[in-house]
């Protein structure tokens, strides 16, 4: 008679479960560390956060397993796939050391196979805690089989492990404030500034879009006039003018901006002033030095040609 096929734990994105070696010890993060790169091993189940796994679906029986204190992914050290290749942590990636098949055998067990290696997770043939993981090839070692067990009690915390996890979400945090402020863009020291105003505003996007074309194809940066900023269609350190900043760059192109006395007390001083507007009577063009009477959404594109040409031809 053949033997009874056990059922197998059904992996439900969300839920979160325990992978267990055959001598109970479970798979975790250590020292729950939350960097890339740290090692995943062996220890007694102590119901922590870091000793538990997410299997996000990647296609059939094919999982990202997340830990579920770190928010990391089980991968291949260097994306080796030789035996003996340390398994360990890594943030979420489209890459297929991430990848691993979880293969069902009739005891109610896996075997778990790194998809790109084809290789299989083995503790090698250490069991003691601290036993660090890697993979291996298939050889049916009883070290090569793993139970998956959902995990249907709260997990434990510890004081530490969270304060720790505190004071990267603080980090990570910070950084993102310092990219932020590195984004705002820098219009007193700017050589070359593009503004726009409500000349943009039968295609706002596109305006914006053009705007920025013709700043990168001058090295520079795009302003705006207090109706665009008041519009939403640019954030508030985009404004120049007597409200926003004062600019001395040496062009600065207005484009669709009549040209208020606010908005011309804020760059009157700039080397050299080019205006494109529809309206011949547009203030702007007071002070500009060059002056296009024309559509902008037809002209900037011509001036963006003509600045790549010119370029094209040094």
């Amino acid at each position: 008679m053949a033997p009874k096929k056990i059922a197998q734990t059904v992996l439900t994105e969300g839920k979160f479960y325990t992978i267990s070696a055959a001598n109970g010890k479970v798979i975790e993060v250590a020292d729950y560390n939350i960097d890339n790169g740290a090692k995943i091993q062996l220890m007694d189940n102590a119901n922590f956060e870091w000793q538990q796994w997410n299997f996000v679906a990647a296609g059939d029986g094919v999982y990202r397993i997340q830990n579920r204190f770190t928010g990391k992914m089980m991968d291949l050290d260097m994306g080796g796939v030789s035996d003996g290749t340390r398994v360990h942590q890594w943030e979420g990636a489209q890459a297929s050391s991430q990848l691993w098949v979880v293969e069902p055998t009739n005891d109610g067990r896996v075997k778990i196979k790194s998809n790109l290696a084809g290789k299989l997770l083995d503790p090698g043939m250490a069991t003691e805690n601290g036993t660090v993981l890697q993979i291996w090839a298939d050889v049916n070692g009883d070290n090569q089989f793993w139970t998956i067990d959902e995990v249907t009690r709260k997990p434990k915390t510890s004081v530490k492990a969270t304060t720790v996890k505190a004071k990267a979400a603080a980090e990570k945090a910070a950084t993102e404030v310092v990219k932020a402020a590195k984004k705002l863009v820098d219009l007193v020291g700017a050589d070359y500034i593009v503004s726009v105003g409500r000349g943009i505003s039968k295609d706002v996007e596109g305006g914006i879009k053009l705007a920025h074309e013709l700043a990168d194809v001058l090295g520079g940066v795009v302003g705006g006039s207090r109706v665009a900023i008041d519009s939403g269609w640019l954030t508030a350190d985009h404004q120049v003018g007597q409200t926003g900043k004062t600019v001395h760059p040496k062009v600065y192109v207005a484009l669709g901006i009549s040209g208020s006395i606010q908005h011309k007390a804020g760059m009157s001083e700039s080397e050299c002033i080019i205006a494109v507007n529809k309206n011949d009577t547009a203030p702007i063009f007071e002070i500009a030095d060059y002056g296009i009477c024309g559509d902008l959404f037809k002209v900037t594109p011509m001036l963006i040609e003509a600045i790549k040409a010119a370029k094209a031809a040094k």
